[in-house]
This record gives C-alpha cells, sequence and structure tokens, in this order.
C-alpha cells in the first residue's frame, strides 16, 4: 500500500496550491481573466458565478482546485463563495504537476 500519511497530503496539497497561485498570478496580474467571456464560467449548485468581478484580486486567501482536467473545470474557493471556471490549458497543466508529483 502506498505511503499515505496526513503529513504527505498536506506537504503535496500546498504544492498544488502555490501551483495554482502561480498559475492565476500572471492571468489576474495582467487582466487576461477579466477578459475572459462569462460562457466560459459553469455554475455548480449553490455556487455563484460574479464574471464582473473575475480578475479583481480577492482580499482574503482562497484555493482552487481541478475538479476535471479533462473538461478544463476548475473550481475557485473564497470565503463562501465557490466560482467555477473553465480554462483547459491551465487545468491540464496543473494535472501534469499533480502527476509529477506522485514520482517526487
Amino acid at each position: 500500500m502506498a505511503d499515505r500519511s496526513r503529513r504527505r497530503f498536506l506537504q503535496h496539497g500546498a504544492l498544488g496550491a502555490v501551483a495554482v497561485g502561480a498559475a492565476f498570478t500572471p492571468a489576474l496580474m495582467s487582466g487576461v481573466a477579466s477578459a475572459q467571456p462569462p460562457a466560459r464560467a459553469a455554475v455548480h449548485p449553490g455556487a455563484a458565478v460574479h464574471p464582473e468581478a473575475v480578475g479583481a484580486l480577492p482580499d482574503q486567501p482562497f484555493i482552487a482546485y481541478v475538479k476535471d482536467h479533462r473538461s478544463g473545470e476548475i473550481v475557485v474557493m473564497v470565503g463562501e463563495r465557490e466560482v467555477v471556471y473553465r480554462d483547459a490549458e491551465l487545468a491540464s497543466r496543473l494535472a501534469r504537476i499533480a502527476g509529477s508529483a506522485k514520482n517526487a
């Protein structure tokens, strides 16, 4: 059985969060994300999408995870809000990073 420990999980989760933050930062800083048409966003029941706010830098901690790398679905959680964003290229890059973490 693979070595599964809480510490290892948290270490890998932290690396994933850093990768997501690093991946989103250039787009957010350059305003590219704010130029995305609202049609690229999808909403899960109970989630809120505010297209006019996409690209604004949050003033509180946030976390993002790739829900489905094949469809490009990325979920960003800020406070009590959940925004679903679709970016197949970013999701694929993050999936490759996650895949390489298994070998580390």
